[in-house]
């Protein structure tokens, strides 16, 4: 997950990234690949995890293409689902991981 795109992310700059910084070595790309992940993480349903279960899509999608790094042909398959149908539920799945980011870095900054 990651590479040179998550070097000019402007969410470096998030209090949320800057919290998190010393745990991983003062290396911004991968503090910010940790808040990613715990952001997913959070999305991920209670119980045994089904590929093809409904409650399940968005967080599998997500943990398939961003910690996993899966390409979307090989999730769609493994999903049973199209592509177009994929990029969807991922265009969903991207803006909850977003909100719960952004829900964070409001509390940081409203806490003395």
């Amino acid at each position: 997950m990651g590479g040179p795109k998550l070097t000019h992310s402007p969410l470096l700059e998030f209090q949320v990234v800057q919290d998190v910084l010393a745990e991983y070595d003062q290396n911004p790309a991968r503090a910010l690949r940790a808040v990613l992940t715990q952001s997913i993480r959070v999305l991920r349903p209670e119980g045994e995890r089904s590929l093809t279960a409904p409650e399940w899509v968005l967080y599998n999608i997500l943990e398939l293409k961003v910690v996993q790094g899966k390409k979307v042909r090989d999730i769609a398959l493994q999903m049973a689902m199209s592509e177009s149908d994929l990029y969807r539920k991922q265009r969903i799945a991207v803006n909850l991981v977003a909100q719960s980011i952004r829900r964070r870095e409001e509390e940081k900054r409203s806490s003395p």
